[in-house]
């Protein structure tokens, strides 16, 4: 359980193009200068407060009211430092009429301090200015950490627009001026050069190239894109020069419908956040009531000072830190035990998801497969067998000189081959094609191509018969041509991450039903008949899929690493993204896998169950708690410093329970 609901943390710091991005780090810095200082008087205060307890000076000497004012003051100073938010959140749930756990955290403080400078005054009982720190810092930590995440995400997002804010625009005379996004109209045409962005969506009106869409739709290699052919924000030209008629402005592109959810994303409370809350819709009311019932009853079958104490035992006792403590911390054990399975977060409420999820939607390219295609088969026509070694030695060379992943999947051929690489001359790009150079072979200067095929050229035949030579029959096919004719195909094939194999399996013990969400229109990944595939999704189709499983109750869980599966991971339950995901992925999701380590997701699931049963275990136990110890303090048949002595226990007895777990 967070302590603090996620209403009442103060709006995160958005990263917009023209803001200063570095005020997040800025506050958080400030913050922890706060801290510390509130943490040395803090300390300071719990070890006078310790040595009060054990060995009191005689009350009225000076060293008596110099010690208890210093306790006074290091009180005050923590709460001057850390306890802005939690008192501005007490205000507003006075104020708005919607009782939040800030008010239980508030009253007990209140009580423990007022109670502490009764005693400090009268020298009458204990005193216990330490659980004034303790409260305001359990509250403080959990407000970092939920401002901390929100505000990557919004940076994250922020500069994912930056990278696609700017657009080379064409005037009727073909001067080219750079605009922002913003000042670009529908009709207008823009230009995108080798290796640049495209920035706005429309439709190719010249020019021909590979553009890499992977991040938005899925698809593992670059795809052709010519004059007709839509064109979306957020992609780039590997090879081609094109001129683009704008046909979706700024605030219309596919790109800001991915981006508008993930930024006004304001994060959720988890399950067991949200049962205390509704805990404390009681509790909150019912703790007050009797503290003020017991000063009251007190008063008039005692003196003041058993009203005084006995209303603070109540307010001690029903301190939150039973919960405020021991649940974080083993929620924090549970995501360092997630961490070393590969799965890392911060955010408790993806052990929530993991337990409750009914069904797992998977991403493919990038999630369940790996980033890069590896290669599959190689096949040399038989006028070139002599030559294999040498012929493919020199395409190794000459890919290893660009970057296009065909590119990079061939050039892991050199370190296979023998023999020193070939002179390569008159290297070209040929957009939407590939690659020509002029290399040796043989002995001879003769001009290798690289790619697609190429209509007409009068080599149908010989592909085909090399295509029916193939043991493979699906992946990406590139073939070599020497000369004109044509002399190899090499093979690309999408490969399975490690340990993707056996997830579905173990999958379906647990009860879980897998489903893979994917904008490669064509997947070819090798995958179980069981597990439903849902091919050619944009980020919307995907996101709408999302939303019908929340509504349907089945608490669904997101598992991805492009730009396309944000939305969708800001309306799942929960999520989870790549090691090597996207930086916009990493920040939506609730967690990542380190190393891509995707074959743990059972074990976490396994470890998630068994966390949350315990810690809603706990919760039951926690109210119980309470409840009979409120009971014995309005009696007054407990005194605060017992009343302390076993919230203090009990904090510990919950929290050594809720360790204690089996995966």
């Amino acid at each position: 359980m967070s302590v603090t609901e996620s209403q009442s943390l103060p709006s995160p710091v958005v990263c917009r193009v023209g803001d200063d991005c570095d005020d997040l780090d800025l506050r958080l810095s400030k913050l922890w200068l706060r801290i510390g200082i509130a943490g040395v008087f803090a300390g300071q205060g719990m070890v006078f407060s310790l040595a009060m307890n054990m060995t009191p000076p005689d009350y009225g000497t000076t060293a008596y009211w110099t010690v208890h004012g210093l306790l006074i003051f290091s009180s005050l100073v923590v709460m001057g430092f850390l306890g802005g938010p939690l008192f501005a959140s007490t205000w507003r749930m006075l104020r708005t009429r919607q009782l939040s756990i800030e008010g239980l955290f508030t009253l007990s403080l209140a009580g423990a301090f007022i109670g502490s400078v009764a005693g400090s005054v009268t020298g009458e009982g204990d005193v216990f200015y330490e659980i004034v720190s303790i409260v305001i810092a359990i509250y403080t930590f959990g407000r970092m950490l939920g401002e901390r995440s929100q505000a990557k995400l919004q940076a994250e997002s922020s500069q994912l627009r930056e990278a696609f804010d700017a657009a080379m625009r064409l005037d009727a005379a073909g001067r080219v001026t750079s605009v922002p996004v913003a000042d670009v109209a529908r009709g207008d045409v823009v230009r995108v050069d080798p290796g640049e962005p495209f920035t706005l969506d429309g439709v190719v009106r010249s020019g021909v190239g590979f553009v890499r869409e992977t991040s938005l739709t899925g698809e593992p290699l670059p795809v052709v894109r010519r004059k007709g052919d839509r064109v979306r924000a957020g992609t780039y030209s590997e090879d081609g020069s094109f001129e683009v008629e704008v046909a979706a402005v700024f605030g219309e592109r596919e790109l800001d419908q991915i981006l508008d959810p993930v930024e006004s994303f304001s994060g959720r409370p988890s399950e067991l956040q949200t049962q205390a809350n509704k805990l404390v819709q009681f509790f909150l009311p019912v703790v007050a009531a009797v503290a003020a019932g017991t000063a009251v009853f007190w008063a008039f079958a005692g003196s003041w000072m058993d009203a005084v104490f006995n209303s603070m035992a109540v307010l001690l006792v029903a301190c939150p830190c039973a919960l405020g403590l021991a649940t974080p911390v083993a929620i924090w054990n549970g995501l360092y035990r997630l961490a070393r399975m590969g799965l890392v977060s911060r955010d408790g409420a993806l052990i929530d998801g993991l337990a409750h999820g009914k069904r797992i939607y998977f991403d493919k390219t990038g999630t369940l497969s790996e980033a890069e295609m590896q290669l599959g088969e190689l096949l040399v026509a038989p006028d070139w067998e002599a030559q294999r070694d040498e012929l493919w030695t020199a395409v190794a060379s000459i890919e290893s000189r660009l970057k296009h992943p065909v590119a990079r999947a061939l050039a892991q051929l050199l370190p296979r081959q023998f023999g020193q690489s070939p002179a390569i001359d008159e290297l070209r790009l040929i957009p939407g094609a590939g690659v020509e150079a002029q290399v040796e072979l043989g002995g001879q200067k003769v001009s290798l191509r690289i790619g697609e095929p190429v209509a007409g050229d009068g080599q149908e035949a010989a592909r085909q018969e090399l295509d029916r030579n193939l043991l493979m029959q699906v992946g990406k096919r590139v073939y070599v041509a020497i000369d004109g004719k044509l002399a190899a195909v090499a093979v690309l094939s999408e490969r399975s991450r490690a340990g993707v194999a056996s997830l579905w399996s173990q999958l379906e013990d647990l009860g879980v039903r897998a489903v893979v969400l994917t904008g490669d229109p064509q997947p070819e990944l090798e995958m179980p008949t069981s597990v439903p595939v849902h091919a050619g999704l944009s980020s919307e189709e995907k996101a709408v899929i999302i939303r019908q499983a929340v509504e349907a109750g089945e608490s669904p869980c997101l598992i991805g690493d492009g730009i396309n599966d944000a939305a969708a991971m800001s309306l799942a339950t929960s999520s989870i993204s790549m090691g090597s995901g996207t930086g916009l992925a990493q920040s939506a999701a609730m967690g990542h896998f380190y190393n891509d380590r995707i074959g743990s997701l059972p074990a976490a699931i396994r470890l998630a169950r068994a966390i949350h049963a315990r810690l809603k275990g706990n919760l039951v136990y926690a109210a119980s708690y309470n409840v009979f110890g409120m009971t014995l303090a309005a009696m007054g048949l407990l005194h605060p410093v017992v009343a302390a002595l076993i919230m203090m226990v009990s904090s510990a007895l919950v929290t050594a329970r809720a360790l204690r777990y089996q995966a």
